[in-house]
């Protein structure tokens, strides 16, 4: 499933949404009311911290909540994700019933419609999902969030939810939109009691038959609070416990607040369920040659460093390197990094153009132009791709000395597409260039 522009393979590994509350009145404690800049950067620093979807909502839905009128709800998360599009390359999701704010959200950069009511609480919401052609959450409540926890009562939850599922899919593929394009969502909290939630969650694998992917949002919410007799900000280890039981029960995407812990609980679980991958090699080359070139190669280090599933194991010496392609620019800086990973190479494409975004890095210019960062991925052990975004081995990998002379320092007997090792094909394309020794050694 494409979501913005980000390829979701739903069932190779768990993905995890950000919750981005901008409200008053949130019950998770989080709501930051009409702040945009505080909400851009709750935003910014989430997709630093490898979150897949950023979730923005302007309403709150707590059980008892009042209703807030559409022209609010959309002033409040129209100026967020404006600004949001711009600066991050994650997808973004719009949290909302109403038709009008969907469609508000979609033109100012949105993504995705999460809608708690399952396209039933608004009747033109379904037009505004198929026009814009974007995946939506049918997610089951039963009530209002007003009315929702006023003893809600049901001869069976699943085959309930299952039901409510297929009348909302239909009332979707009747509407126009595409069934490949929908993801369904239990509605944890949303007219359940405790023992309906843990019912749910002990007995998510009974809804997979459907076929599509399932959102769990178990996040802070009261059941955790009740069972473990906590407040709302102490309930980090409930909900730890709850989406890694999802994840074993069927889960593909996990909506949270915490996530730095949330992404290592979705990793852990996905090693256990899904079974884990030996890490592979791989060998990135990074340029720079705008600004401080250096510093800029040592934050994306630093970056990769950061980055859950990634191990950087060695780095070559920084040359200095005239252009290639278009002459009118300063010199570049270059080096190259050997990683362990096991990611995908999807995955790890996306991780570099995130940690090239947070860098600064501004695409759109000319192929060959100057920039203040450049991740590429070269090599990716066993692994051949051709699509239109990502080659491996790297088209141009056998040609350049700027990056066969650093790979070649670190791994010299590393085989390439040409048949010839890295140190073979880096004596014979140096005697073509000009590259000059900048910073040796692994300590720059």
């Amino acid at each position: 499933m494409i979501i913005g522009h980000t390829s979701f393979a739903f069932g190779t590994r768990t993905y995890v949404m950000g919750v981005i509350n901008v409200t008053p009145d949130s019950f998770s404690g989080d709501g930051l009311g009409p702040d945009v800049e505080a909400a851009v950067a709750q935003g910014e620093r989430f997709a630093a911290q490898g979150v897949d979807i950023l979730d923005i909502g302007g309403e709150s839905t707590r059980p008892g909540a009042e209703p807030v009128p559409v022209e609010e709800e959309i002033a409040r998360v129209v100026p967020v994700i404006e600004q949001l599009a711009k600066r991050v390359r994650v997808p973004l999701s719009i949290d909302t019933y109403h038709a009008a704010t969907a469609r508000a959200a979609l033109e100012a950069g949105a993504h995705l419609v999460n809608d708690i009511t399952g396209l039933r609480g608004d009747p033109k919401m379904a037009a505004v999902v198929a026009q814009f052609d974007v995946p939506v959450v049918i997610m089951h409540i039963q009530g209002t969030p007003r009315t929702m926890q006023q003893n809600p009562t049901y001869e069976d939850v699943i085959a309930d939810i299952r039901r409510y599922w297929e009348e909302g899919i239909d009332l979707a593929v009747r509407a126009g939109i595409n069934p490949e394009k929908i993801i369904v969502d239990p509605g944890i909290g949303f007219g359940k009691t405790v023992g309906h939630n843990l019912e749910i969650l002990r007995r998510l694998r009974e809804l997979t038959a459907l076929g599509r992917p399932i959102l769990v949002g178990t996040s802070r919410k009261s059941f955790i609070g009740k069972v473990l007799d906590l407040p709302v900000d102490q309930r980090l280890e409930g909900t730890a416990a709850s989406v890694a039981l999802a994840i074993a029960n069927g889960a593909d995407l996990v909506r949270v607040h915490d996530i730095p812990a949330m992404i290592r609980v979705a990793r852990m679980a996905d090693a256990i369920v899904r079974g884990w991958k030996e890490p592979k090699r791989v060998y990135l080359g990074l340029g720079s040659n705008l600004g401080d070139r250096l510093t800029y190669l040592r934050q994306a280090v630093a970056a990769l460093e950061a980055e859950p599933g990634i191990e950087v194991r060695r780095r070559s010496s920084v040359y200095e390197t005239a252009p290639v392609g278009y002459a009118e620019q300063p010199d570049f800086l270059n080096a190259v990094v050997e990683i362990a990973t096991s990611l995908s190479p999807r995955a790890l494409l996306q991780v570099t153009q995130r940690i090239e975004q947070n860098l600064g890095r501004k695409r759109g210019g000319s192929r060959w132009g100057p920039r203040c960062i450049d991740l590429d991925l070269l090599l990716y052990e066993g692994v051949t791709v051709q699509e239109a975004d990502l080659t491996l081995p790297h088209p141009r990998l056998t040609e350049r000395a700027f990056v066969l002379v650093p790979l070649a320092e670190i791994a010299p007997d590393l085989p390439l597409p040409d048949g010839r090792t890295a140190q073979q094909a880096a004596k014979e394309e140096q005697t073509h260039a000009d590259l000059r020794l900048q910073s040796q050694g692994p300590e720059w």
